[in-house]
């Protein structure tokens, strides 16, 4: 038995290992530092460095991303601030399908936290780079998603006019002209009540116009480039719609003017794409590396899973096996303990006195002539010391049967104690003195109240065996 424990042990061990976390948590330290390179990144991001900052935010989700249910909370915060910061990276660049895909990843820590005011920033954000590449119903499920949470959340001005001026894309896409430049003069609204500048949105209603070809309509809202605090990229590409008015208005000076800024606009949009070629193969490189890392994470935790169901299986059969060997070695012990007190009750004075007064006339005695030998019934010694024979020969057995079932009569205690000596019913209603069916009436209520169907004597003998 001492063996068998010693194997559930060592099953027990093996087990405890094979549960264990897939990766360790990771320490205070390890997040301090990925928020070091976290602020590097986002100071390259101030200074406008956008391929400085990027190895920046890889080496936050490096040290930090694994499996979503090994990570904490303040590991999922961080390592989804880093993609949207990977994010914001690729919208200069244009380069929005890398940027949707950081969106994507961002939005998945985000929403597992959950963490509100980032879930605004990426669902707008991720919904603005939908409607860049012309999916609009994806753009409309993220707008529709976030914008009770503006409403009841976040109360940032910005948010509002983020969501609002995405409403205006939308409606720009489906070619509602009109409800386009109405949202977008209500932002204008909104921001000058708060003194806030509203010179780049005039802007963008010109764009949205120029595009719609309403290029007159357009002329007035694109001029404000005059005084747009916009850098050499999108001032260049107004300047160019510009000089493409002055040119359909047959203002030759004018269009020549503007077109001054084309051979910088053209400089600057090369340099942009080819950063942004750049910036898109590093983040391809980092996600095939991040990628195959979590694949190997589950296939160690998938195996750590079988491995625990293995050693389940094998602690529950050995479990089993000790179960098993201690019900034999039990019965056994009882069947040993049965036969040594059947022995010693066979050989008792009561039992020995009880089969000589019987040897003789036994044969004659049957159901039909029990009363012809009533001079062989027991004293109320005799019975008291067959009792006494029954509890020294199976561990008080009579005491407790009549403890067990408090119904039973002395009577039917003694009828109980006559029916281990293997006596026919004739016989023990001699020895009670009683009538062949007065006994059998006594048996009868006998088993009723013991609630067994078989006969008394093998009803006894399975409750000595049982113990």
């Amino acid at each position: 038995m001492k063996a068998a424990w010693q194997i559930v042990l060592f099953f027990a061990l093996l087990f405890c290992l094979a549960c264990g976390k897939t990766t360790r948590r990771h320490s205070i330290e390890a997040v301090q530092n990925a928020q070091i390179e976290y602020d590097s990144g986002f100071i390259c991001l101030q200074n406008d460095d956008l391929i400085e900052a990027l190895p920046h935010f890889f080496a936050v989700a490096n040290r930090l991303e694994r499996l979503p249910e090994d990570m904490t909370e303040d590991e999922m915060l961080l390592t989804s601030k880093a993609y949207f910061q990977m994010a914001n990276v690729f919208k200069p660049k244009m380069e929005t399908n890398a940027e949707i895909d950081a969106l994507r990843q961002a939005l998945r820590y985000q929403t597992a936290i959950p963490d509100t005011a980032w879930i605004i920033k990426s669902s707008l954000q991720l919904a603005d780079a939908l409607e860049v590449i012309q999916e609009s119903d994806s753009a409309s499920f993220y707008l529709n998603r976030v914008m009770p949470l503006i409403d009841t959340v976040s109360g940032d001005a910005e948010d509002y006019i983020s969501a609002r001026f995405l409403l205006s894309c939308l409606y720009y896409d489906k070619g509602e002209i009109d409800s386009c430049v109405m949202v977008q003069k209500q932002i204008i609204d909104f921001k000058a009540r708060r003194g806030m500048d509203t010179k780049n949105d005039s802007i963008g209603i010109g764009i949205n116009l120029f595009f719609a070809n309403f290029h007159a309509a357009a002329k007035p809202y694109l001029l404000k480039v005059m005084v747009a605090d916009f850098d050499d990229v999108k001032r260049g590409a107004v300047m160019s719609l510009l000089g493409q008015i002055y040119e359909e208005e047959n203002q030759p000076d004018s269009a020549a003017m503007f077109h001054v800024f084309s051979p910088t606009y053209v400089q600057a949009e090369s340099e942009r794409v080819s950063d942004g070629m750049l910036a898109v193969k590093q983040y391809e490189q980092f996600k095939a590396e991040r990628d195959a890392q979590l694949q190997a994470l589950r296939e160690e935790k998938a195996l750590r899973k079988r491995m625990a169901a293995l050693l389940w299986s094998g602690l529950a059969l050995v479990m089993l096996a000790i179960v098993v060997a201690a019900i034999v070695k039990q019965r056994r012990r009882r069947n040993a303990s049965f036969a040594a007190g059947w022995a010693q009750f066979e050989q008792s004075d009561i039992f020995v006195r009880i089969r000589q007064r019987l040897a003789t006339d036994a044969p004659k005695i049957s159901s039909k002539n029990v009363e012809d030998f009533s001079h062989l019934a027991l004293s109320q010694a005799d019975f008291a010391a067959l009792k006494d024979a029954v509890d020294a020969a199976f561990g008080g057995f009579a005491t407790r049967l009549a403890t067990r079932f408090p119904d039973l009569s002395p009577a039917d205690l003694n009828a109980c104690c006559l029916a281990l000596t293997g006596l026919s019913h004739a016989e023990m209603a001699v020895l009670q003195g009683v009538k062949y069916n007065s006994f059998t009436n006594r048996i009868t209520k006998i088993k009723k109240t013991l609630g067994t169907e078989e006969s008394l004597s093998a009803c006894l003998k399975n409750m000595l065996k049982e113990g």
